[in-house]
């Protein structure tokens, strides 16, 4: 049986090099100042084995698993707020997206949705958005994940999954904001839903 209080659930994803990872730690330390104790769910994409390639169906799967037993784990913490970079609606999104680009098989897509936990979506989804040059910009260089390409398509995908979500949630672009200003529209944001 679940218990009856659980911590208010922050999921971040969007754009790769959009600043989620940076954003979370800041944004835990903004929330810890007004009296909110926080924990962080570390991306579990950390934690894959070397076994498993990444960029795969199966790889996605691992992480599926890893982040719900996380999140799991932290239903039953005694804190006001977890922040989760790249949590459930993460690993549901790449399993669509894998479907959509025909890396997974209708077969394969139906059973990764069995596999999801009922009752740990997080109570606040926020999806971060930057264009494909500053994404690269920021990596340094284009790389085999990291290029103009893929993060065009990425993106495409990206805001038509955000729009199918029936969650409570907010699109943050990021291009035009610094990082102070980035970090104050998410902390503002995740006050308000909280409260």
């Amino acid at each position: 049986m679940r218990k009856s209080r659980k911590p208010f659930m922050v999921e971040f994803s969007g754009t790769p090099e959009a600043g989620k990872t940076t954003a979370i730690r800041v944004v835990a330390n903004m929330l810890e100042e007004v009296g909110c104790t926080t924990l962080i769910l570390n991306e579990s994409a950390e934690k894959l084995p070397k076994e498993i390639p990444k960029g795969i169906f199966d790889a996605n799967l691992w992480m599926h698993y890893i982040t719900q037993a996380g999140i799991l784990r932290a239903t039953y913490t005694n804190v006001d707020i977890v922040l989760i970079d790249r949590g459930i609606i993460d690993s549901q999104f790449y399993a669509w997206k894998f479907y959509k680009e025909k890396m997974a098989s209708i077969e394969e897509y139906q059973d990764f949705q069995k596999q999801c936990l009922k009752g740990v979506d997080p109570d606040l989804f926020l999806g971060l958005k930057i264009l494909p040059k500053t994404a690269v910009s920021r990596r340094g260089a284009e790389g085999r994940i990291v290029n103009e390409k893929y993060i065009e398509r990425y993106n495409e995908f990206f805001i038509e999954y955000f729009k199918r979500i029936q969650l409570n949630k907010s699109l943050i672009e990021t291009d035009e904001m610094n990082i102070a200003e980035m970090n104050n529209k998410i902390f503002e944001t995740i006050l308000y839903a909280f409260n």
